[in-house]
């Protein structure tokens, strides 16, 4: 599959002909047939924001997990806090990406999480509640780590009950549309 808008809108469309409710982490378990949509922005909010209008105007919801840490944008900014409430806007929630690696050898994650969650959330004015990880160790993926307040998008949840499709570095690690088409799994 392409990494394209096009090719997205077929995903998509691919996921309401097999009746995917479109859900969120707050509502999956409202719907014995859903989706959960997430966008890690490791590069541009622009882009983001780009993504965003498209999902709005195809009728689907998703989380945009966001870096307090990145190296190519600064959440704070100006042009990015409109980016993101822009995105919000639209209907999207916005997460906390975070990445482990920012720190050197950090022994509360949770703590750490915790404090990147409340800086974003003081950034937006708006309340974050969930989390991803940013290219995540092994020991964070066996942790299943619980954050008051928070939902963990690696959760052993997501990863027991649902199908988990990664399209990591531009790169499906599994044949998505197929997958899809298959209809053969009630939660991706």
């Amino acid at each position: 599959m392409e990494f394209t808008y096009k090719s997205y809108e077929i995903l998509v469309n691919a996921l309401k002909a097999k009746s995917y409710v479109f859900a969120d982490y707050h509502d999956y378990e409202r719907y014995s047939r859903c989706v959960i949509l997430r966008h890690d922005i490791d590069n541009s909010i622009e882009k983001a924001v780009q993504l965003a209008t498209l999902e709005r105007r195809l009728g689907v919801k998703s989380t945009y997990f966001t870096l307090v840490t990145s190296d190519f944008y600064n959440p704070g900014s100006k042009k990015s806090i409109e980016g993101l409430r822009k995105i919000q806007s639209l209907g999207h929630e916005i997460g906390l990406h975070f990445d482990e690696m920012a720190y050197d050898g950090v022994d509360d994650v949770v703590a750490t999480i915790k404090k990147e969650s409340r800086l974003l959330s003081d950034i937006l004015g708006t309340t974050i509640s969930t989390v991803s990880m940013h290219r995540p160790s092994q020991k964070t993926l066996d942790a299943n780590y619980e954050i008051p307040g928070m939902i963990n998008s690696y959760g052993k949840i997501f990863f027991n009950d649902f199908k988990y499709l990664s399209d990591s570095r531009r790169r499906w690690r599994e044949p998505v549309l197929d997958i899809i088409n298959s209809g053969q799994y009630e939660k991706l």
